[in-house]
């Protein structure tokens, strides 16, 4: 199943070999993997593509790749991810659907995170998703201005499992949007 989804300046679709590179680039990024854990290996980051593509090719609903209509130039992902009632997490809400985004800096500040991200909240809606929610750090200022940017509102605090207390990024905020049909 191929998907594309097209927004004023993106395309959303599922991934290509040409992808691996510049998606290895942005996981090893500093910048970009501040409010995560840790960096991720090459290795880690293709095995992950090769699972997001799966997951997008087996449910039609996913994690895209985002593109640049006017260049062609890939800037990283947006979409869904599938939060089940086996993941680390003990919300009593399991399972449910996560949104998530994850650019280059180069593009960061210019509407690409909202714009894609308000194409796949359209697109969750018509396949049946009713509600979606969206994790980050209490520090990522950027993801949840994103987040309230496209109507989603605070729905708890919560600690992110398997980091210690002493880590900065312990602290998470989870934001909510039920979804209209």
């Amino acid at each position: 199943m191929t998907i594309y989804i097209e927004t004023d300046r993106l395309i959303l679709r599922d991934w290509d070999e040409e992808d691996l590179l510049p998606f290895q680039q942005m996981n090893a990024n500093q910048q970009v993997r501040r409010f995560f854990p840790s960096l991720l290996s090459y290795r880690r980051s293709e095995l992950d593509m090769q699972k997001m593509d799966e997951i997008i090719k087996e449910h039609g609903i996913g994690l895209f790749a985002v593109e640049l209509k006017e260049t062609g130039g890939w800037l990283g992902f947006i979409g869904l991810n599938y939060i089940s009632e086996n993941s680390k997490y003990s919300f009593e809400e399991l399972p449910f659907y996560e949104i998530g985004w994850r650019l280059i800096p180069e593009v960061w500040g210019n509407g690409i995170a909202s714009e894609g991200a308000e194409a796949v909240l359209d697109y969750a809606a018509t396949h049946g998703i009713e509600e979606v929610y969206s994790l980050t750090a209490e520090q990522n200022v950027s993801s949840i201005k994103v987040m309230e940017k496209i109507n989603m509102q605070l729905y708890d605090h919560f600690e992110y499992p398997e980091l210690s207390n002493y880590n900065p990024l312990k602290k998470h905020v989870r934001y909510y949007k039920k979804l209209n049909k």
